[in-house]
């Protein structure tokens, strides 16, 4: 099983299953998906014309953490993303369409 993987420069680059349950290539892969993410939520948030402020007050968490989550510095549990989709009102489908598939 091979899952794909993007290097900094946005190259693509495949990790073997096997190579990815090491605890070095599982972080890779984490912040990877962190990273991807990131910018998901950002593209999301200004499609909806909303600031960080904004979508802190409406989902109940606080600006600098979405400011981190943005950035990828924290990886988001499915329960924020879910508040976020909320203070959007959107479903979480809508939320998470357009996510990168690779």
């Amino acid at each position: 099983m091979v899952f794909p993987m993007f290097t900094p420069d946005n190259t693509n680059m495949a990790m073997k299953y096997k190579e990815s349950t090491t605890k070095r290539g599982e972080e890779a892969l984490k912040k990877q998906f962190t990273k991807k993410l990131a910018k998901h939520i950002r593209k999301v948030r200004k499609e909806q014309k909303i600031t960080q402020e904004d979508l802190a007050f409406k989902s109940g968490l606080n600006s600098a953490y979405i400011g981190h989550l943005e950035r990828g510095v924290y990886s988001p549990t499915m329960f924020v993303i879910w508040k976020m989709a909320q203070a959007l009102d959107v479903t979480l489908e809508e939320f998470l369409k357009g996510f990168p598939k690779k």
